[in-house]
């Protein structure tokens, strides 16, 4: 198997002292200096056409300074992704390393075994993402330099995380058109329905780790719910795009009075509902499958904490496009929350930032401090596209 220049003789093992350069213009390294990872190639960047997928590069200003070490994707939208600071090179299993000890208290917390493990450039590990779900763990593969390194990554992390098997899945920008690829990595096969039970915070989740992107559990926001944990005992939540219900269950395990989901799909609800019984709160939730928007205008009670986390968009109901829908729909929860009440307003979307504190100020809520990140999502300002969602807390 070819591997990439820079490539470790052994997975995890020293790289070679001698790498290829590319050159990129003052803007660009700019950018990289402050914190931004990503070159997009423009009529500065020389040295593309000597680059292979993967291979483990010097970034060099025009005036032959290297600012930065990437590894190359020639060809893509992004042409190069930083590892790590000038004279690094690329070595997985000393950032592997470096990923568990930035989370060593989540790893320690028997209440968890659900969270993200890497978080691509945030961890010096650019296009992967791995997330543990109990037992397997779930390397995305999300860009085309990533895969050379794949096996070399998969190996250290089977040392790290003995017992846990590793799936990797094939999510690169450049077949998003096309059905989501999983394999196991040790070879055998697997079972797209299967299920196991994850925890996170001390609630077990039904967790579908080979069925694709939709896994049953977004690991990224377990800090929101930590959040929430001490403000919900006693309260009525509600929770629109509920997916599988983790925020009700979560919720409702801390003591809220009562929760309803909302969502069009029922497998999802199905998911949620076996997950509030697997958790003993099922005399307290409820859910509703409708479009959220049709649900708001027709019911006439009211919560005192609204979770809305909806995808960036959705063909069912009505339709849903985040830029286009959610002030709307923010218009529609006001009504609906009880005076003094919380909002919990999240998005993610591609491209430019959406406003959403902008958006939920002028549907009159009035935007309060919220949660942190979790320390599993690595985030820096000079990337704001390594952040996975935005947030808004708000009370009316």
């Amino acid at each position: 198997r070819r591997m990439p220049a820079g490539a470790p003789a052994l997975p995890g093992g020293p790289t070679r002292d001698t790498r290829a350069s590319l050159i990129i213009g003052r803007q660009s390294a700019g950018f990289v200096e402050r914190g931004h990872p990503w070159i997009r190639p423009d009529r500065f960047t020389r040295g593309l056409e000597r680059l292979r997928p993967g291979d483990c590069v010097d970034l060099m200003d025009e005036r032959g300074r290297v600012v930065a070490t990437a590894l190359a994707d020639p060809g893509a939208a992004v042409c190069a992704r930083v590892c790590g600071p000038a004279g690094a090179g690329f070595d997985p299993a000393h950032a592997l390393a470096a990923a568990f000890a930035r989370r060593a208290a989540l790893l320690a917390d028997s209440t968890t075994d659900c969270y993200r493990l890497v978080h691509g450039e945030g961890d010096g590990l650019p296009g992967f993402r791995v997330e543990r779900f109990g037992s397997v763990a779930v390397v995305e593969v999300r860009a085309a330099c990533a895969v050379p390194w794949t096996d070399a990554l998969c190996q250290v992390l089977a040392e790290r995380l003995p017992g846990v098997r590793i799936v990797i899945r094939d999510h690169r920008d450049d077949l998003r058109r096309q059905e989501t690829r999983t394999r196991a990595w040790d070879g055998g096969a697997i079972d797209p329905a299967a299920t196991i039970a994850g925890q996170e915070l001390g609630c077990t989740y039904r967790i579908t780790p080979f069925a694709g992107l939709a896994t049953g559990l977004y690991v990224d926001q377990r800090a929101t719910r930590a959040w929430l944990a001490g403000r919900v005992a006693g309260k009525r939540v509600l929770n629109l795009f509920a997916y599988t219900g983790a925020f009700s269950v979560h919720a409702l395990v801390h003591g809220a009075a009562n929760a309803c989901d909302v969502d069009l799909a029922a497998p999802s609800l199905a998911t949620a509902a076996a997950n509030a019984e697997a958790n003993g709160v099922a005399d307290r939730h409820r859910t509703v499958r409708q479009d959220c928007a049709a649900f708001l205008h027709e019911t006439t009670e009211s919560w005192d904490i609204v979770v809305c986390d909806p995808p960036t968009a959705a063909m069912g109901g009505g339709g849903w496009v985040v830029r286009r829908d959610y002030p709307a729909l923010l218009g529609l929860i006001r009504p609906r929350l009880a005076p003094g009440g919380l909002l919990v307003a999240c998005c993610n979307t591609v491209g430019a930032p959406y406003p959403l504190r902008e958006a939920v100020a002028a549907a009159g809520f009035r935007p309060v401090e919220g949660p942190a990140i979790g320390i599993d999502i690595p985030t820096s300002k000079g990337f704001p596209e390594g952040r996975p969602y935005r947030l808004t807390a708000a009370t009316c």
